[in-house]
C-alpha cells in the first residue's frame, strides 16, 4: 500500500501544496498551505480526509498564507521550525515586499525537531533541517512503498536552489545542507519542491548548475 499525494500550485508565486493521505484510515498531512484555502478545502473535504498536521517548509508569506483559515476549519494544529518564527511574525511586511494580501494570523502550535516523524495512517514523514534558504528550512521525506519522495521546499529545485538574499538566508549554508542532507539521500528520491516541476535527487547531483555532487 502507498500513500496518496496531490500536490497543486496555489497562489500569485504558484507555491505547491501537497495533501499526503492514507487511502484507508483517510488521515492526512498538509504541507505549505501557501494561499487559495477555499481549493485546499475542497480537496480534503472532497475525499473526506482529516488532517493530522499542517506542516511547513518554511516561514515565507507565499507557503503559509492560508494557514489559519485552513487550520481552523480542519481543526488541525500547525507546525513550524523555531529558527523561523521571526520571519512568520512579520507575516504582514512580508506580504507588503512580496505583494501579497495580508492574511488572518496563524498561531504556531508546535516547533518541527530535525527528524521529527509526522505519522497519518499506516505512514510517516520525517522531517530534515536544512537551513540555507531560511534559518528554520525544513524538508520532508517518506518512504512510500518502493519510492522514497521529499518534500524540498525552497531548498532545492529542479536545476536550482531557493534563493538565499533574504532575512536569514545564507548561500554556504545552503550549500551544506543540500550536500550534507539531501545528495546522501538514495538517488532515485523523487524531489517535490516548493515551486515548480519535480526532480530526482541523481540528476541533481549531476545536473544542477549551482551545488555540485
Amino acid at each position: 500500500m502507498k500513500a496518496k499525494i496531490i500536490t497543486f500550485p496555489v497562489g500569485l508565486y504558484q507555491c505547491n501544496c501537497s495533501i499526503i493521505y492514507c487511502s484507508e484510515t483517510k488521515e492526512a498531512i498538509l504541507i505549505d498551505p501557501g494561499s487559495e484555502a477555499e481549493v485546499i478545502l475542497k480537496k480534503i473535504n472532497d475525499r473526506g480526509l482529516s488532517i493530522k498536521a499542517v506542516i511547513h517548509t518554511h516561514a515565507h508569506l507565499d507557503h503559509f498564507g492560508a494557514t489559519h483559515e485552513v487550520s481552523q476549519s480542519t481543526k488541525s494544529e500547525v507546525y513550524l521550525h523555531k529558527d523561523d518564527k521571526q520571519l512568520w511574525d512579520i507575516a504582514d511586511l512580508q506580504a507588503e515586499m512580496l505583494g501579497l494580501p495580508k492574511c488572518p494570523h496563524a498561531n504556531i502550535d508546535h516547533f518541527i525537531e530535525d527528524s521529527q516523524s509526522f505519522h497519518f495512517g499506516e505512514f510517516k514523514l520525517e522531517a530534515i533541517h536544512t537551513p540555507g534558504h531560511s534559518a528554520g528550512s525544513t524538508c520532508f521525506k517518506i518512504e512510500n512503498g518502493d519510492e522514497q519522495l521529499l518534500f524540498s521546499g525552497d531548498t532545492l529545485f529542479k536545476r536550482g536552489v531557493g534563493r538565499t538574499d533574504l532575512p536569514t538566508g545564507d548561500s554556504r549554508v545552503i550549500a551544506k545542507s543540500i550536500k550534507e542532507k539531501l545528495y546522501t539521500l538514495d538517488i532515485d528520491t523523487q524531489v517535490i519542491p516548493g515551486h515548480g516541476p519535480n526532480t530526482i535527487i541523481g540528476e541533481e547531483k549531476k545536473q544542477n548548475p549551482f551545488i555540485k555532487a
